[in-house]
């Protein structure tokens, strides 16, 4: 079985490997580029039918070693051989998942309403959270977001395919917020970007952006586990024996880590919490956003201290981008101790902690 799979992942390697050179030498609309096109398809639609790892109409769960809740990096050839080998009766939708910082004048709505992935929704990572809470993108409710979905017209059964347009940003957030609460067919592309590269199709006309009908989805699971509250954070940060049994990863910037650099929000203290190490989101990913191959990844995690079997923490900012750390701690199977977000992350709890919980420097 396993050199089955290893067969099929040389193949699509192999089949991307040539595609990119394709793009790279020819031009963008011409009839040859479209026909390399054509034939990686019909290529990943046989493997897909004729080697023994199943259709993406199985759920991975069964022959991935990954646990239930990891997040499933897809390139983009693998997602249109997604498309074209689904059945009639299986939904792929895409989903954007485009944010901005606040200081970043770029629109994701107005983007979305002209250009888009085919069929895709989007999910408002500023609108879907908790209302109520005075930190920035805190999870909503188990209520809250069945209507938010529902009004995208979003099923339970359906795959997910999450991207946003700077690559990979806020997608593995929104990608992580629907494996929290329970949807199990969950993907992120790996990149927009390089989708668009491929000149494969998009969707255009602002009428047809939100022209889906809306459904009745209706989530009755909470992954308590996959989020820590900051109590819960403040209990194993306290305690030299009890941080020391995670490793805490901070995605933030490693000047604001050290607290060398401001927080971008006014009044904020920077640094860290005690036991935590600096693995900023960006050295996981390449100049144009896409995840770094596994043997980088593997290098560069285990630099930082994460372990396979080890429980890790994940924090950042806002909670946005330390979801980009569990894609790629996900992505190569160091998951096995469970990863677990911080939600509120250090806008919270540098509001929150005493002086004496906030580490400056680089311990």
């Amino acid at each position: 079985m396993r050199c089955w799979r290893i067969g099929v992942v040389r193949a699509v390697t192999y089949i991307e490997t040539s595609l990119s050179r394709s793009v790279a030498l020819t031009p963008v609309f011409s009839r040859p580029h479209h026909q390399d096109q054509l034939k990686a398809h019909k290529l990943i639609r046989w493997l897909l039918i004729h080697s023994r790892v199943p259709s993406p109409d199985h759920k991975i769960d069964n022959w991935c070693t990954m646990s239930k809740r990891a997040i499933q990096l897809l390139t983009p050839l693998a997602y249109r051989g997604m498309v074209s080998t689904a059945r009639a009766d299986s939904r792929i939708v895409a989903v954007d998942g485009s944010w901005y910082m606040p200081n970043n004048p770029r629109d994701p709505v107005a983007e979305f309403k002209t250009e888009r992935l085919p069929n895709s929704r989007f999910f408002d990572v500023d609108g879907i959270k908790d209302p109520q809470s005075s930190y920035p993108h805190m999870l909503p409710s188990l209520s809250d977001f069945n209507a938010a979905v529902s009004k995208l017209g979003i099923q339970k059964t359906d795959k997910l395919v999450i991207y946003d347009k700077v690559g990979n940003f806020s997608s593995p957030r929104v990608a992580w917020t629907f494996q929290t609460f329970g949807h199990e067919n969950v993907f992120l592309l790996n990149n927009y970007p390089k989708y668009l590269e491929c000149a494969y199709p998009l969707e255009h006309s602002a009428e047809t952006a939100e022209s889906h009908n809306s459904s009745q989805y209706e989530s009755t699971e909470f992954d308590k586990n996959a989020v820590l509250s900051f109590e819960q954070v403040v209990d194993i940060v306290s305690t030299k024996s009890k941080r020391d049994q995670y490793t805490i990863l901070d995605a933030r910037s490693f000047g604001r880590f050290t607290g060398d650099d401001p927080e971008p929000r006014p009044g904020l203290s920077s640094g860290h919490a005690p036991g935590a190490k600096s693995l900023p989101f960006s050295k996981v990913l390449d100049d144009n956003n896409v995840f770094l191959d596994q043997s980088q990844m593997i290098e560069i995690l285990k630099n930082a201290g994460v372990e396979p079997e080890k429980p890790v923490i994940v924090m950042c900012g806002t909670g946005v981008t330390a979801c980009i750390l569990k894609a790629a701690i996900d992505s190569v199977g160091f998951n096995k101790g469970g990863v677990q977000v911080y939600d509120g992350s250090w806008t919270e709890y540098a509001q929150r902690a005493g002086s004496d919980l906030i580490v400056k420097g680089n311990d």
